[in-house]
């Protein structure tokens, strides 16, 4: 039965590689590559919009107003970026079956979509419309109209995926209208994964049922708080849920969490210029085409440059003429599952502090590609929708007693998120940056901020609760009230400095506030190590100029190293070939370097010693969801558990150094395996090359080496130069989640701001654009986002004029 379906997913394949190579023929005799010299006349602006793409094919967009400026943003971002456009909204709207089969994509696909319309992700986007000040819902409008003027050409070519969209639809694909919601629901779904940790909780609480409550302190460092969730209060009321259906069927693309990211300004004092510099870089998973687009919008009192989000309407990510601000997650706890017991009398009831309450209902139907339309019954409370009802298993009956609700800000309908960051872009000094922020409710972001007058600081603005009692880091009881949300934040207590003494301001993800801090933030802080070396790094030097900025993002030391090599190191080896290798490694500068041995020889012993500290004790399945190694978690089991080191399937005792030892050995088996037995030879890049797949393609073998992109790179899971491995799969180091925007603004001299992003603007694989900035990316080579109109026109590589029609 399995080699059948797998011949007839061969076939599959097959057969869709070949449409697409037809296809693809096509396109390159017809072109579908748009436009970017001419003149159009459309409906939508005010006056006439000049798009100037300079030569590296980057828009810079001049306009009358704010509003025409980023109705030709829509219109550049539809010419390049559509497909990934359309799919961005399907994946929130819970509607990729509609246009993808799962019978030749397979049933994941189905699976997300129950997860994203259960979850309601769109209709808050909708409600949060009408929740935007007049002023930003026309910013929305015209950015939706920007993006409908490219897609309303009824000759207008998609490019390849959406003509093969077409061809498995049978014709009946096309594109419905942009609406401002489907702007506001990229900003919600990257919330919803950036402040993502309502399966982390599904997951302690299986930790727990396996390992008990003293076991799962082992795997939650202690917050630095005075209170501590209340393990044992919940363990009685998950007794009747299928916590493994749950964690299990959740787990998609659109809820995997995803963090990471460095941001540090200095003040003038520590700048050879003697004005502030900024430096961010996001990581995020990589992919094809890139979730960046650099442009540049220029119009009366505006000149805003930096990173946009294809499908967004403004600059996510830059500076304008007087002020910059860059990005990094704060990990906030603002997702949490609250237990609901069921009315015993009556099931469509559910009991709350003040009796009984009827839960909402709602209905919904997904509509099937080569299928039955899916129908879903849909349960909220007053904490928020039951994810019991995203899934469906046949032999699957709910427990009469309880069910999981989510309540996150993420599905807050009243979200002003958007026009937060939409203002930013637009503010001229500090107070006018702190009202933009003061609108922002998810994600959580620490925003690094600085001007050209020299001031500097930090805000992280969100809505973070304040609970009655516990921490959210385990499902609580819903139907005492004891845990529930009692208020807000003030805003005035949020995180914040301005000016700091020190002239220094770094975060990494790291902790952002003291142990004495008042409000609970987060159990989810990352590891210091990113943190920790920007700050050396950042101090040795008196003062910096630009490019030493780019050298500190650059940086590839693993600072975790230093803290448990020497305790591995000192475990005697067992045989000749791990004597050499721990030769070697006491050697090593702890640089991951993708032509050494070393990193590579690192990564492994590490996940193998994480293998065989955590798998038999909480199960191969879990840990196949832990299996990036921790170092300060791997630290903790040494010293505090060393009875965790016995390998339950042998009738030996093991000791911690006998896992170590074994550990190193099956690390170099491995390594072996792949690259021989010669360790003069092995390589850390020949591994470790970052994976940027197309997120269609790359599953097709005739098609993945031409529609994906990888090469060998530097770096690892905590390097500056971030490159984080997968540490799973067939290719466990393969890099799959990184920096995905560099960039070093200039506040004595913006127009030498720096800008990079790994591939290119075109979203069309065809394009010479698709991929003219890897080589500078990989050679940390940035470009500039600057020029005169007259500049551009002489040196760019073409100029399109949007006129609004004659009368």
């Amino acid at each position: 039965m399995r080699l059948g379906i797998g011949l007839a997913k061969l076939a599959a394949g097959i057969g869709l590689a070949f449409v697409v190579f037809l296809v693809g023929t096509y396109f390159q005799v017809r072109g579908a590559l748009p436009p970017y010299s001419g003149q159009i006349d459309v409906r939508g602006p005010k006056a006439s919009i000049e798009i100037l793409r300079d030569k590296n094919a980057v828009p810079h967009i001049i306009a009358g107003s704010i509003e025409d400026a980023v109705f030709g943003l829509g219109y550049v971002h539809a010419q390049d970026r559509f497909w990934q456009m359309e799919m961005m909204r399907r994946l929130a709207q819970g509607r990729l079956s509609e246009i993808l089969p799962p019978a030749l994509i397979g049933q994941g696909i189905v699976d997300t979509d129950r997860t994203m319309r259960g979850l309601g992700l769109y209709r808050a986007a909708s409600d949060s419309v009408s929740a935007l000040s007049p002023g930003a819902r026309t910013i929305l409008d015209a950015y939706a109209a920007g993006v409908n003027a490219w897609i309303g050409d009824d000759d207008r070519q998609y490019g390849l995926e959406l003509t093969l969209v077409r061809l498995l639809s049978a014709g009946r694909y096309k594109p419905e209208k942009w609406q401002p919601a489907d702007s506001i629901v990229w900003q919600k779904l990257m919330a919803l994964t950036l402040d993502g940790n309502w399966r982390a909780e599904l997951f302690r609480s299986l930790v727990l049922r396996r390992i008990g409550e003293d076991g799962l302190k082992t795997f939650m460092e202690p917050a630095g708080e005075s209170r501590d969730a209340t393990l044992s209060l919940v363990n009685e009321a998950l007794k009747g849920l299928d916590l493994e259906w749950l964690y299990r069927g959740t787990d998609n693309i659109a809820t995997r969490k995803r963090e990471a990211s460095n941001e540090w300004v200095l003040s003038g004092a520590h700048t050879v210029s003697g004005k502030p510099l900024l430096a961010n870089d996001p990581h995020l998973g990589l992919g094809f085409p890139g979730l960046w687009y650099l442009a540049r919008l220029v119009g009366p009192g505006f000149d805003i440059r930096g990173a946009s989000a294809p499908g967004g309407p403004g600059i996510v990510l830059g500076h304008n003429a007087s002020i910059g601000w860059g990005f990094t997650t704060t990990n906030l706890d603002s997702q949490d599952l609250f237990v609901e017991r069921i009315d015993p009398t009556d099931p469509s009831r559910y009991l709350t502090p003040d009796g009984s309450r009827p839960f909402g209902m709602r209905d919904e139907t997904i509509n099937v590609l080569w299928g039955q339309p899916i129908q879903m019954h849909v349960r909220d409370t007053r904490h928020g929708v039951v994810i019991n009802d995203f899934l469906t298993r046949a032999d699957q009956t709910v427990p009469p007693g309880h069910v999981l609700a989510l309540q996150a800000t993420a599905l807050d309908g009243a979200d002003t998120s958007i026009e937060g960051f939409i203002r930013i872009g637009l503010a001229q000094n500090w107070d006018d940056f702190l009202a933009a922020t003061r609108k922002i409710i998810t994600p959580m972001q620490n925003i690094v901020y600085a001007d050209t007058a020299g001031n500097i600081g930090l805000v992280a603005p969100a809505r973070v609760p304040i609970r009655r009692k516990g921490d959210g880091s385990l499902p609580s009881p819903g139907w005492t009230g004891d845990y529930d949300w009692a208020s807000f934040v003030p805003f005035d207590e949020l995180p914040r400095t301005f000016n700091p003494p020190s002239g220094i301001i770094v975060n990494a993800n790291a902790r952002l506030v003291p142990d004495d801090y008042r409000h609970f933030i987060s159990r989810d802080w990352a590891e210091p190590y990113r943190q920790r070396r920007a700050n050396q790094l950042l101090r040795e030097v008196e003062r910096h100029p630009v490019y030493g900025m780019i050298a500190i993002q650059a940086d590839n030391l693993s600072p975790d190293a230093a803290e448990i090599l020497p305790v591995l190191l000192k475990v005697p080896p067992r045989n000749a070939r791990a004597a050499k290798v721990q030769d070697l490694m006491s050697r090593w500068n702890r640089f991951m370097l993708a032509d050494r041995p070393e990193p590579l020889i690192y990564a492994a012993w590490l996940m193998e010693l994480q293998r065989a500290l955590l798998a038999d004790e909480v199960g191969e399945d879990l840990y196949a969801d832990m299996a990036a190694p921790n170092v300060p978690l791997l630290l903790r089991i040494l010293r505090d558990r060393p009875q965790w080191c016995d390998d339950r399937k042998t009738t030996a005792v093991e000791s911690c150094d006998d896992i170590v030892a074994a550990s190193l050995d099956r690390a170099l088996d491995r390594i072996s395996r792949s690259q021989g037995g010669n360790i003069d030879t092995w390589r850390w890049g020949l591994e470790h090359d970052a994976a940027h797949k197309h997120a269609l393609f790359d599953s097709i073998p005739l098609l993945r080496d031409f529609a994906s992109i990888r090469f060998p790179s530097d770096g690892g899971a905590q390097t500056l130069n971030r490159a984080t491995p997968a540490f799973r799969g067939p290719r466990p180091f393969e890099a799959v989640h990184g920096a995905t925007y560099r960039a070093i603004y200039d506040f004595s001299d913006l127009d030498n701001s720096r800008f990079a992003i790994p591939l290119g603007e075109s979203g069309n694989m065809f394009s010479r654009w698709s991929r003219n900035f890897l080589s500078g990316w990989r050679s940390f080579s940035y470009i500039t986002i600057a020029g005169t109109p007259a500049e551009l026109e002489r040196t760019g590589v073409g100029t399109l004029r949007i006129n609004p029609p004659t009368p």
